[in-house]
């Protein structure tokens, strides 16, 4: 969306505003999810809903659990004040909420450090909080609380005064073996299976990393909180959004890690989604009081003109404060686990931005065995190795992973040879965690005039016209463009997807790949 005019300097909720309830972290109780706060603003006032998104504790060791707040409509207060009798804009009032949120992101001091850790580095931060005199000094000065400035702004020069982030290259010898994520796609795994998540490539796009393990509330008897887990293993989720529109999706992903560690299975209906994985949950599992902690890691887009990247972001928080309202609901008063879903890091739209509307981290890694993550760039050049039959030629030992370019023309596909009434908005799952196997399934895909004419575009013409942030991409994003058109148009879906069955890949050694056919 299109803003006219200057931006408008927003009010957010500060610190002491911040939801603080007195329970422990490891309680039952939770915010109601009908509290609402008008924050005072000279010029717009707009109503915060408390969610049960968790954030992290201020205190390294502990204290208070606090929770994310999101922006609801603009209040009836403010509709007259700006507005009066002119009438009303549900498009301004859109707008307005998404530049809300985007200001209230910064003002999180817990957002803030991860944020920073992330695209500058620990020695950055520890640096930045040794200059104050203390760190509530540090949080005034990196959220611009002085005078009336606006927060994003200053926060904009603390964050970006460094030069570009650097990103860790993933290459096939360097870091164990890889599990690689194209936009579209979403892979769940365990530390048994792989030892990086990673995808990379994002502008306006969001990649979105989830964490998760089984904490035995054992703890309450004076072990510890943290060393107590029940399961025995992590289960690492990565995917790649191009938008908004995936709401189903995530949900699909949270309860990937519920199913994970409750050892159960379920049938899900379109009904009532929450409700059957719940009741089927408490019929199928025997557990105590546990939680099932979820750590969640949002990475992308930039201030980009549009406002595209926000919007992707208010997507992706609001269903997972959703999903985790949903879950604390119909478990509590249940002998079931509790779910505690944490945002841990946010690095998005402005607080991803250079100063110049160009995104800062592009690529995230997720070390599967930790939780922790990283900036990260995979190199697309694949060593001497087996070549996978029936894909492209850049398939060999690669950390690309195996038919990197068949996995690309899915996106392509989907516009030329799908009527527009009929696409809807998917991850594929290209990997879980009781499988070994990387799958592709099949879609259709062959020669369409469009595509053609696209090939037969300028470099500068092609890139206009294929990408949503032309002015940030990459030198390859042309190259990979063309690769992945040329390759749908010389090759038809049926040959590489024979029968109408998924490709399936087997990994060998470390980053090599066999494709396994049913013969196999």
């Amino acid at each position: 969306m299109s803003s006219a005019g200057p931006p408008m300097k927003i009010s957010e909720p500060n610190s002491a505003e911040y939801i603080r309830p007195s329970a422990r972290a490891n309680s039952r109780e939770r915010p109601s999810q009908q509290q609402r706060q008008i924050t005072n603003s000279s010029l717009h006032e707009c109503d915060w809903i408390s969610t049960s998104l968790c954030l992290p504790p201020l205190d390294a060791h502990g204290g208070e659990v606090m929770y994310l707040r999101l922006p609801a409509h603009q209040s009836e207060a403010s509709r007259l004040k700006q507005h009066g009798g002119e009438g009303y804009s549900s498009e301004y009032d859109n707008r307005l909420s998404l530049m809300q949120l985007d200001n209230y992101l910064a003002t999180i001091p817990q957002l803030v450090l991860s944020t920073q850790r992330l695209l500058h580095g620990d020695f950055a931060t520890k640096n930045n909080m040794s200059n104050q005199h203390d760190h509530g000094e540090y949080f005034r000065r990196t959220l611009g609380k002085q005078g009336n400035q606006n927060s994003r702004s200053s926060n904009d020069m603390q964050m970006h005064q460094s030069a570009p982030p650097h990103h860790r290259l993933i290459t096939s010898a360097n870091s164990g073996r890889v599990i690689n994520v194209l936009q579209g796609e979403i892979a769940h795994c365990t530390a048994s299976q792989a030892d990086i998540l990673v995808s990379d490539g994002a502008t306006t796009c969001h990649i979105v990393a989830l964490w998760s393990r089984y904490i035995d509330s054992k703890s309450d008897e004076g072990q510890d909180f943290i060393d107590t887990i029940f399961n025995g293993s992590a289960l690492a989720t990565l995917t790649h959004i191009d938008g908004p529109g995936y709401e189903r999706c995530v949900r699909d992903a949270i309860y990937e890690h519920i199913k994970y560690h409750s050892g159960q299975s379920w049938q899900i209906t379109d009904n009532n989604y929450t409700a059957d994985v719940i009741n089927s949950w408490s019929h199928q599992a025997s557990f105590g009081k546990g939680i099932i902690d979820i750590s969640i890691h949002v990475m992308g887009g930039f201030n980009d003109k549009n406002g595209s990247s926000i919007e992707t972001t208010s997507s992706v928080l609001k269903t997972f404060a959703s999903v985790s309202s949903e879950c604390n609901n119909n478990s509590f008063g249940r002998r079931l686990p509790q779910i505690r879903m944490t945002l841990k890091t946010c690095a998005v739209a402005s607080a991803n931005d250079d100063g110049s509307r160009c995104p800062l981290g592009r690529g995230l890694g997720l070390e599967v065995a930790t939780g922790s993550i990283f900036l990260a760039e995979v190199d697309d050049i694949a060593e001497d190795g087996d070549i996978v039959p029936g894909a492209s030629a850049n398939d060999g030992i690669s950390a690309q992973g195996p038919a990197v370019t068949v996995r690309s023309v899915r996106l392509w596909a989907s516009s030329f040879h799908v009527p527009k009434s009929k696409q809807e908005n998917r991850l594929i799952v290209i990997h879980r965690p009781d499988s070994d196997f990387l799958c592709i399934e099949p879609f259709f895909f062959g020669y369409h005039i469009n595509a053609q004419r696209l090939l037969d575009y300028s470099d500068k013409k092609l890139l206009l016209a294929t990408s949503t942030s032309p002015d940030v991409e990459r030198l390859n994003f042309v190259g990979k463009v063309r690769e992945s058109l040329t390759y749908m148009n010389r090759n038809k879906s049926e040959k590489i997807f024979q029968l109408g069955r998924p490709m399936k890949f087997k990994r060998v050694g470390q980053n090599g790949w066999i494709r396994i056919t049913e013969e196999s």
